[in-house]
C-alpha cells in the first residue's frame, strides 16, 4: 500500500511535460479562435447593454415630458373648470339680481296700485260721510228748528257745516281711525 502512495507522489517529468505542452497548445488554440468570438460576443453584448440603457433613458426622459405635461393639462383643466364656474355662479347672481329687481319693480307697481285703490275708496268713504251727515244735519236741524227748512236751505246749511267740519280735519281724523 506503501509503494502505490509512493508512485502517485512521484514525479514524472514526461507526463508532466506532456501536460505542458498541451496546456500551451490549448491555450494557443483558445487565444486563436475562442477568445476573439467570445471577446466579439462580449463586445456585441455591451453594445446591446449600452444601446438599452440609451433607450431606457430616453423612455424614461419621455415619460417625464408626458408626465409634465399630463401636469400641465391638469392645471389648465382646472383653470378651465374653475373659470366655468366663476362664470356660471356670475351668471346665477346675475339672474337672481334681475329676478329680485323684477320683484321689487312688481311689488312697487302693485304698492302704488294699492295707494291708488286706498285712495279712491278712502275719497268714496268720505263722500259717503258727507252725505250721511248732510242727511243726519237736515234731520237735526229739523229737529231744532221744529219746522221744515226748504230743500236748498237744507242743502246750503249742510255743505256749511260739512266744510267747517273738513276744515277743522274732524272728518278725516274719524275716517282715519276706521
Amino acid at each position: 500500500m506503501l509503494a502505490t502512495l509512493d508512485s502517485i507522489t512521484k514525479l514524472r517529468i514526461g507526463t508532466l511535460l506532456w501536460t505542458w505542452g498541451v496546456f500551451l497548445v490549448t491555450l494557443y488554440l483558445l487565444s486563436k479562435i475562442a477568445w476573439p468570438m467570445l471577446l466579439k460576443k462580449m463586445e456585441e453584448r455591451e453594445v446591446l447593454i449600452t444601446e438599452g440603457l440609451k433607450k431606457a433613458e430616453e423612455a424614461e426622459a419621455r415619460t417625464r415630458e408626458l408626465a409634465e405635461r399630463q401636469e400641465q393639462l391638469s392645471e389648465e383643466a382646472r383653470k378651465e373648470a374653475q373659470r366655468v364656474l366663476a362664470e356660471a355662479r356670475q351668471m346665477a347672481e346675475n339672474q337672481r339680481n334681475a329676478l329680485i329687481a323684477s320683484a321689487q319693480e312688481e311689488i312697487a307697481v302693485e304698492r302704488e296700485r294699492a295707494k291708488k285703490e286706498i285712495g279712491l275708496e278712502r275719497a268714496q268713504a268720505i263722500e259717503e260721510m258727507k252725505s250721511t251727515m248732510v242727511g243726519l244735519t237736515l234731520e237735526a236741524s229739523s229737529r231744532l228748528l221744529g219746522r221744515e227748512l226748504s230743500g236748498e236751505d237744507h242743502q246750503r246749511l249742510a255743505r256749511n257745516t260739512i266744510d267747517e267740519l273738513f276744515a277743522r280735519d274732524v272728518v278725516e281724523e274719524v275716517a282715519g281711525r276706521l
